[in-house]
């Protein structure tokens, strides 16, 4: 299925959930992300939250959005919180609400979450299989 498919869930769903993993404890949060021209995820989160730390031990994630017609998509990835400035000005054009959050893209507690994909993936609300994106 296509890349589009994807970006139509998360427009209309939003919010989405992200687990991770720390010694064998799932931890699941409501994120928004906004997906990049080459398929990255990006998000945005405070040098001070408990996720930054959960991810510097284990970076591996699972996003999960629910739109209004209850489709579902899946993102399985690695995240990279080291992005630099140019990322950090960037996520702040690209997702206007994390803008409000923090002066620019030098405040020191902004911090640049970005999901590398491994997998994604989709399915309509029914007991069926889900769609493999590319």
């Amino acid at each position: 299925m296509s890349r589009e498919k994807v970006r139509e869930i998360i427009a209309d769903a939003g919010y989405c959930q992200m687990a991770t993993s720390v010694d064998g404890q799932p931890r699941v949060r409501p994120m928004k992300f906004v997906v990049t021209d080459d398929f990255r995820f990006w998000c945005s989160t405070v040098n001070v939250s408990g996720k930054v730390s959960e991810l510097e031990q284990n970076g591996q994630v699972e996003l999960c959005w629910v739109d209004g017609n209850r489709n579902h998509l899946r993102v399985t990835g690695t995240a990279d919180i080291t992005g630099d400035a140019e990322k950090k000005r960037e996520l702040l054009r690209l997702h206007p609400g994390a803008k409000g959050l923090f002066t620019d893209e030098n405040d020191p507690r902004l911090v640049h979450v970005e999901v590398v994909p491994t997998r994604v993936r989709w399915k309509e609300h029914s007991f069926g299989e889900y769609h493999e994106v590319e």
